[in-house]
């Protein structure tokens, strides 16, 4: 028994040693794969480099050997020739023997030195001939200025001259006699329009320096201190400015704050420049007259007044001939301010009416079905003003939070025949109060039933029956009143109305609006007199009711 469990222990252990063994061989295979590889690589990249040095062996050859020859020894050898010269300089040898013994070397100098040296004058002169150009030398009064490019600069100079000037532009201006004459000078050395103005300046009289805020290329205003024409131009933007998050808030146009010389008759004190920015300049225009225009509407429409507008245009009339030009004048802003914003704003939604046919009912008939309930949404919208008056106004986003209820009407569609049904309907909806009964009254017959209560005026009053209509007037009597004709030898009477909703001659149909209730003819108070007749015999209204 021993023996087996001594011989079965033996085979596990061996089995354990192969699987070790085994694992063994797998990482040697492993091992020897990889270290061939890389021996093959190697062996490789050496090839490759070997053949690359031999392919560039003779060229890297020549190159040196080209540098060595053509480079590197006459460097050497002008070197060492040159610390020769400097030895036997310093040694006291004179200049005449240094350089009969070295003729050579003072010869290969200068023949290299004197090319560089022509080729650097000749690059000098290029360049001087490439950057110069001619240009007109302008003079005044015998005093020359500068140079400019053409004679347009100089009258340039003079148009902003005659704006930093007032009232002594004129007489200088006309002083001022240019004289001219062709030079050539650097490009550089030409002036320009603003820098000849300042130097025409200087050469008067009452003339300061200043800073002059000019609004598309026009001087406005001018004032001594930058600093207060920045704070005013700030103010200015500030009053426009609302707080909204994101709001934009420039100057239209081109706005510049130029320094330089200035005539004292423009300059201003601080509070001047701001009232002066902040009023409006008048222009002109003309407008073409279009047919059905008068006078008053040409001046509404420009904002104008009706005597300036005659003044301007002293052969207008009040109705003007189509195609004629008129001038207008329209006051605008010294300087405009644009501001763009970007709000979100409730809006109302309308609802939509819809109605539904009835086929049973007559055409006067309607009635609601379903009440209309408008609806709601958000609108983000992008607004443009200029100086605080809103000219744009664009839908950036719109997102409905309520929709709206569509209304429901139902209306009939059956016409009045004209022939009534005999059976009566209560004339005055709502009000059943009888203030006059039908029968004797004050020594005379009252051949119908007065209908009254507080706040009776007005109310309307509606067809008893179907039938033809017939409006009649009288001053006395019934007043304003209507008779239906129903038809079947009965009729009906709405007598001292106040007002009437249907023509005469009209078929109506039971339960249509006639009328309003009133007090015309003899009448003591509003009230609506009514009458049922048969066979045009007044019978007691009551009865039918």
């Amino acid at each position: 028994m021993s023996n087996m469990t001594k011989t079965k222990d033996e085979i596990i252990k061996k089995i354990k040693a192969n699987g070790k063994n085994k694992k063994r061989n797998i990482f040697a295979k492993l091992y020897r794969m990889l270290y061939w590889t890389g021996l093959k690589i190697q062996f490789a990249t050496y090839n490759k480099r070997r053949r690359i040095r031999r392919f560039f062996k003779p060229v890297s050859g020549r190159i040196s050997g080209f540098f060595g020859s053509h480079v590197a020894q006459p460097i050497s050898g002008a070197w060492h020739e040159f610390r020769d010269i400097c030895g036997g300089m310093k040694s006291g040898a004179g200049f005449r023997s240094t350089f009969g013994l070295h003729k050579g070397f003072f010869a290969g100098v200068v023949n290299v030195v004197l090319p560089v040296i022509c080729i650097g004058v000749l690059a000098g002169v290029v360049f001087n001939v490439m950057n110069s150009s001619h240009a007109l030398e302008v003079s005044c009064n015998g005093k020359v200025l500068g140079y400019i490019e053409d004679e347009s600069v100089y009258n340039n100079a003079v148009q902003l001259l005659s704006q930093r000037t007032v009232n002594t532009s004129a007489d200088y201006i006309d002083s001022l006699t240019p004289s001219y004459s062709m030079a050539s000078v650097s490009s550089s050395m030409n002036m320009s329009s603003e820098t000849l103005c300042e130097a025409l300046l200087a050469d008067s009289s009452n003339v300061e320096s200043a800073y002059g805020l000019y609004i598309n290329g026009e001087l406005c205003a001018a004032a001594k201190s930058y600093g207060d024409i920045q704070f005013i131009m700030e103010s200015f933007l500030d009053q426009y400015k609302t707080g909204t998050p994101g709001e934009k808030v420039s100057f239209m146009g081109t706005t510049d704050i130029v320094s330089g010389l200035y005539s004292t008759d423009r300059i201003v004190s601080s509070d001047k420049f701001a009232k002066t920015i902040s009023t409006k300049r008048t222009e002109t225009q003309f407008y073409t007259v279009n047919e059905g225009d008068t006078a008053q509407s040409i001046a509404n429409v420009a904002n104008m007044s009706y005597d300036r507008l005659l003044k301007l245009n002293e052969n207008l009339g009040d109705e003007p001939v189509p195609g004629t030009s008129v001038l207008l004048e329209k006051e605008l802003p010294v300087l405009k301010v644009q501001t763009v914003r970007t709000v979100t704003v409730k809006e109302t939604i309308n609802f939509t009416k819809k109605t539904v046919k009835n086929n049973n009912e007559y055409t006067s008939y309607s009635k609601c079905i379903t009440q209309g309930v408008p609806g709601e949404r958000e609108v983000v919208k992008q607004i443009t003003e200029i100086n605080g008056v809103q000219v744009a106004s664009e839908v950036i986003s719109s997102v409905v939070t309520k929709q709206p209820v569509e209304a429901v009407y139902e209306v009939g569609t059956k016409k009045p025949s004209g022939v009534g049904t005999g059976r009566f309907m209560w004339p005055v909806p709502g009000v059943h109060s009888i203030s006059s009964p039908y029968g004797p009254r004050w020594g005379r017959f009252h051949s119908g039933v007065d209908i009254s209560c507080a706040g009776i005026y007005g109310r309307t009053v509606v067809a008893a029956d179907s039938g033809t209509a017939t409006v009649k007037r009288s001053a006395g009597g019934y007043g304003l009143h209507i008779i239906i004709s129903h038809g079947n030898g009965y009729s009906t009477c709405y007598a001292h109305l106040s007002a009437v909703t249907i023509s005469s001659g009209a078929t109506v149909a039971k339960g249509q609006a006639i009328g309003r209730v009133g007090s015309t003819g003899a009448s003591t108070g509003p009230h609506l007199h009514f009458e049922i007749r048969k066979n045009n015999q007044a019978n007691n209204p009551m009865n039918y009711f």
